[in-house]
């Protein structure tokens, strides 16, 4: 049933394919070890979802610096140290003929002092709401972090990683330098599309010509009511097409709950709107809990790959009972709190 969802992904580059179209998109567990290991809770967390029939997996955000750590207890990958809870994480996935893939991400602004133990690093100074003010990064914290993202990619592919993705959403670092509200700096940094093009560079160095990228972006940070300032049409086009030759293999396009509005002021939809600028496979993330409806979008070619959250979360083996029509078991909000209570709702 639903066959649109279960044809293979093509992902654009060394021959790497994934046996159908969903993708366990990446999800904040805060169940790490306190120095960001990986633990066993967590590797079966997604051995379950990869028994579940998913076709790939991206991991959750994984900070590359220490810098650049959002919350307590987070998966990290800012360290060799980390490089084996990843692989386990991997192996279990393969295992199941899943691919798996790391989510690379600092969080910039979007922490707080206790937790690192200075003042966060924003492109300039800025507070984002419900965190601690946030500094001007130096030119040499700048590079650093650049070199740190290279890093994280070079010990995801040491894991076995079949692809990396870069998280340039949801107000993050990445996203932070592209907004205009936020990078006010005046050095050359201040153009919106340097930093993220010289970290995909720096990434593609360090994973070689046969690992697909994949960069998550969205238009809001936090609110989907939000407007869509300082985004326009044109700024879209120009980022996107500087992130494409940069390296970009695959958009993962987080529409947060409401991937069916327009955006703009019209009724064109945000991949819609990817898909004037680019020729890139596109994953879509947007509240798809119901398999017809995800499957009809992709038909209505609005997206190649499918991004699963909260239907995973509820149900590990959502996309195995779609497939073949069983009932899953539905999304509850409570689900979302046995999560970060180290429960697994889903099994």
């Amino acid at each position: 049933m639903h066959e649109p969802l279960w044809q293979p992904f093509d992902f654009g580059r060394g021959d790497i394919r994934a046996k159908n179209r969903t993708f366990m998109g990446p999800m904040t567990l805060a169940t790490a070890e306190p120095d960001g290991l990986l633990n066993d809770w967590i590797v079966e967390w997604y051995r379950a979802r990869a028994k579940g029939g998913v076709g790939s997996i991206i991991g959750a955000a994984a900070a590359v610096h220490a810098s650049g750590f959002g919350w307590p207890n987070a998966m990290t990958i800012h360290t060799d140290e980390h490089i084996e809870g990843w692989k386990r994480c991997v192996d279990a996935a393969h295992a199941e003929g899943v691919l798996f893939g790391t989510q690379l991400y600092h969080g910039g602004a979007a922490s707080h002092d206790a937790l690192l133990g200075h003042q966060p690093w924003c492109p300039s100074a800025w507070k984002r709401d419900g965190f601690d003010p946030a500094r001007e990064m130096t030119v040499a914290e700048v590079e650093v972090v650049i070199e740190a993202f290279a890093d994280g990619a070079r010990r995801s592919i040491e894991a076995g990683c079949d692809f990396v993705e870069l998280h340039g959403a949801h107000g993050y670092l990445l996203h932070q330098f592209w907004r205009r509200d936020v990078n006010r700096r005046e050095d050359k940094w201040g153009d919106p599309t340097l930093f993220a093009t010289e970290v995909i560079k720096a990434v593609r160095a360090a994973v070689g010509v046969d690992i697909p990228i994949l960069y998550r972006f969205s238009i809001q940070s936090d609110d989907p009511n939000a407007t869509d300032e300082p985004v326009t049409p044109e700024s879209l086009s120009t980022y996107l097409k500087a992130l494409e030759d940069a390296g970009v293999d695959i958009w993962d396009i987080s529409c947060w709950r409401e991937s069916r509005r327009g955006y703009f002021g019209t009724t064109t939809l945000l991949p819609e709107w990817v898909r004037q600028v680019s020729t890139l496979p596109r994953i879509v993330a947007g509240n798809f809990l119901d398999p017809a409806g995800a499957a009809e979008y992709c038909e209505s070619g609005y997206a190649e790959g499918i991004a699963l959250a909260r239907g995973l979360i509820s149900d590990a083996a959502w996309c195995e009972r779609a497939q073949v029509g069983d009932a899953y078991r539905p999304y509850q909000d409570s689900d979302l709190h046995e999560l970060h209570a180290g429960r697994d709702p889903g099994i």
